[in-house]
């Protein structure tokens, strides 16, 4: 066999079936310059991110390495099958394919779990080359290498994806990260991200850290704080984390003397018994001044909520849009809340005959853009009924999408986060619009 692997990066295909394509994304997905820092010498490469390219389904590669991070999932199957017509060797691996095992086990030769470091990918393609691979490979995580970004083009990625770590500390019932690892984290060699951050600095200024929790080691933060700041590098950089960020003011005057300019943090509700009832540990009394904290290091917010959590009311929709506009966040993040396969919650709410998805990969069709937020309710809440989750969701958006409040929230000195802030917001007022006209559409044909 042709020792050569292609890996894929699918797309996915929107409401009306059409695969999304286009010129320009603001993130990818970090994995295929992962994998191709993996790939033994000897070994050829070709790489798709089907979002700006047509798969080659011609390549003379012997083995199709499919990565899936979520929607993208059912497209990688469709892919995986017409390779597997041609005799390919189909691979499969990433977040997605690990939660839906049962899915795409039929339709590939090999289930790849976890982040296969240099040893276990040789393995692996050793195995391919002798026929003898194994239906599955658990695999541990291996991150400790520089990774390729010789397979990104900067210029169609607005912020490029750069990874210290994976895992949180944190272990929160509705969380997938949380199902895998337990509470557990794994960091980078530090020398690997120093790699990283020199070979990008030659080739863009916008940079996002793509870890789950960028706050799960304080030391370690710090540390890259004061390289980048030391180095001069001058990036433009958001992160995700933990509210309890709020709270260091000294990781944050360093974040912001390095780039940070805005941060993506989950505080799910607005009600304490919710964070309670799916285990995670803050304090929503505290959750202002933390937010304060963060808005005094000239750092804005990006704030992830949840709708239709337990203690959530037909009220709910009114009292987090207020929160949301006092607090000045600066990109609502807003989904109903989503019982992923795989967490606590999901096999909580299963247990208590509260599921009503149809499958388990039901869940992720239901996005009408690329970036949608989930907008279905796929369980029996306790105080609403599911068509009341779905209509205050959309009262939810309504609420945040007044063309003010898009400036008000967008609106800053720096420029390029201006602009990646308003085309966001901009995003969600289009979401809004079609979830609106949609509902519209759905009530005028019941009442026929």
């Amino acid at each position: 066999m042709k020792k050569k692997i292609y890996f894929i990066q699918p797309s996915y295909r929107d409401q009306n079936g059409d695969l999304l394509k286009g010129k320009n994304l603001y993130i990818v997905s970090l994995s295929l310059p992962a994998l191709s820092g993996v790939v033994p010498e000897g070994w050829q490469k070709e790489f798709c991110y089907e979002y700006f390219n047509d798969v080659n389904f011609d390549t003379d590669a012997s083995v199709i390495g499919i990565s899936c991070m979520g929607y993208e999932i059912f497209r990688g199957v469709e892919i995986a099958k017409e390779f597997r017509k041609r005799g390919k060797i189909v691979l499969f691996g990433g977040f997605q394919p690990h939660i839906s095992r049962e899915y795409v086990e039929p339709y590939c030769d090999s289930l790849i779990h976890g982040n296969p470091g240099m040893k276990e990918m040789a393995g692996i393609l050793n195995d391919a080359e002798l026929n003898t691979l194994k239906k599955e490979y658990y695999c541990k995580t291996d991150l400790d290498y520089k990774f390729d970004y010789s397979v990104l083009d900067s210029v169609k990625v607005s912020f490029t994806p750069v990874l210290l770590g994976v895992g949180c500390r944190n272990n929160c019932d509705y969380c997938c990260i949380g199902a895998i690892y337990k509470g557990e984290y794994f960091l980078r060699k530090f020398s690997h991200v120093e790699e990283d951050l020199e070979y990008l600095y030659k080739k863009t200024k916008n940079i996002a850290f793509v870890d789950t929790n960028i706050y799960n080691n304080r030391e370690y933060l710090n540390k890259i704080c004061a390289h980048m700041i030391n180095r001069n590098y001058n990036f433009i950089w958001g992160a995700q984390c933990t509210i309890d960020i709020g709270d260091d003011k000294e990781v944050l005057n360093n974040m912001r003397k390095a780039g940070c300019r805005v941060l993506f943090i989950g505080m799910e509700s607005t009600e304490q018994s919710n964070l309670d009832a799916v285990n995670k540990k803050y304090n929503v009394d505290a959750y202002q001044q933390k937010i304060n904290n963060i808005h005094k290091a000239g750092i804005r917010i990006a704030g992830f909520f949840m709708y239709g959590l337990d203690s959530d009311t037909v009220n709910t929709s009114s009292t987090l849009s207020k929160f949301i506009i006092e607090n000045k966040i600066a990109l609502p993040m807003l989904n109903i809340l989503v019982p992923t396969p795989g967490t606590r919650l999901y096999d909580k709410l299963k247990k208590e005959n509260r599921i009503l998805m149809k499958d388990e990969q039901e869940f992720l069709k239901n996005n009408p853009a690329y970036n949608s937020s989930f907008n279905l309710c796929f369980y029996t809440p306790k105080n609403m009924t599911p068509a009341q989750v779905e209509d205050g969701f959309i009262d939810l958006l309504g609420r945040l999408s007044g063309f003010g409040q898009i400036l008000r929230r967008s609106v800053s000195t720096d420029i390029p986060l201006t602009i990646f802030l308003l085309y966001n917001n901009w995003i969600f007022r289009k979401e809004y619009i079609v979830l609106k006209r949609k509902k519209a559409i759905m009530n005028k044909t019941a009442s026929k």
